[in-house]
């Protein structure tokens, strides 16, 4: 059995300290064969802050300050979804393993550049698809890996947000689409599964509620996938339900396959803790145990962490990203046109 954690020591630098940003210093600074070299935000006080914290030599405001470091070999790029493409170019191009926040990009254009990019540099990139590392949707990888369900069928996939996500949670919610900031997690899992790329994408999406609040992005999008090999995947997604529900995130998996079918809900259980002044509700999924983060966050960095120091491909490659970046932006096309999109 190898090692959780390859040998060596892989020199680090995190692009964004923000929402999920803060996520990728926490645990690059706590894995024991990484060194957090240094954090760049656009916001100085959290780049400080989040240095000072965690133990980083250096804070930056700049990012391209932090990619001409040669005392860094990787970084992690979580910014708004929109401003992937230059920052990742630019990191590859400086010679650093980039693990890219999802989605990959908002544009099939983008995608392809980033691609290009990193064959031309020969460095390890890795898009942050971090549900695969979710274990009722590995585990149900490993049975169809193994034969146990037959063939994959159909899947029907549910990710939907409180109205506070895009209205408090983002500030850039404009500036992207349902299809790149929920949909993808569940299409990177349905393709994973299906072993096969999309042909044909219809879908539907309605402005409502965010545009009579002056945020020009749709309420909701319903996308039905034909992939090539048969498989068909319907996925929707919606990020105006109230706040008052119990917890942020809405999730359903299903699965029917020719001898089984799956059922993962990763937002059950939920633990519940009410005080007189709060009521907090998490899941099982991802948190703090003893101070430490644990969960699927994690597991998908170290897993990136591993391949640099390995020479390994990792689980989801920039050419799966284009792949999937591709379905993506034919579900925002084909809810604007009302035509299907062939691919």
């Amino acid at each position: 059995m190898r090692k959780a954690f390859a040998e060596g020591t892989l020199r680090y630098g995190c692009i964004g300290a923000g929402l999920q940003g803060g996520k990728h210093v926490e645990v690059i600074a706590l894995l024991p064969n990484t060194d957090l070299v240094a954090v760049c935000d656009i916001n100085e006080e959290s780049a400080r802050q989040a240095g000072l914290k965690f133990g980083a030599r250096h804070a930056l405001t700049d990012y391209e300050e932090l990619l001409a470091l040669d005392e860094i070999d990787a970084v992690s790029i979580a910014l708004p979804d929109h401003l992937h493409r230059e920052v990742a170019i630019k990191a590859l191009e400086a010679g650093k393993h980039v693990l890219l926040e999802k989605p990959m990009a908002t544009s099939v254009e983008d995608a392809e550049a980033i691609v290009a990019a990193q064959k031309a540099s020969g460095k390890k990139l890795m898009i942050n698809w971090s549900n695969r590392w979710m274990s009722g949707f590995a585990k149900t990888k490993a049975a169809l890996d193994a034969g146990e369900l037959g063939d994959p069928l159909y899947a029907y996939a549910r990710l939907s947000n409180t109205i506070y996500v895009p209205t408090q949670m983002l500030s850039w919610s404009a500036n992207t689409r349902l299809p790149f900031w929920l949909i993808c997690h569940r299409y990177d899992i349905a393709r994973w599964f299906f072993g096969s790329e999309a042909k044909k994408v219809t879908a539907v999406s309605r402005s409502v509620v965010l545009k009579e609040m002056g945020i020009d992005t749709p309420d909701f999008y319903q996308a039905t996938v034909e992939f090539e090999n048969g498989c068909v995947g319907n996925f929707e997604s919606c990020w105006i339900m109230p706040e008052t529900l119990p917890y942020i995130v809405d999730s359903k998996f299903s699965l029917v396959c020719t001898k089984g079918y799956v059922n993962v809900d990763p937002l059950l259980p939920v633990h519940m803790m009410a005080s007189d002044e709060k009521c907090a509700r998490e899941g099982f999924l991802y948190g703090e145990v003893l101070g430490e983060p644990r969960g699927f966050v994690r597991d998908a960095i170290t897993h990136f962490v591993n391949c640099c120091l390995r020479d390994e491909e990792p689980l989801i490659t920039g050419e799966d990203g284009l792949q999937i970046t591709k379905a993506l932006c034919a579900m925002v096309e084909a809810a604007e046109t009302g035509e299907a999109v062939y691919l």
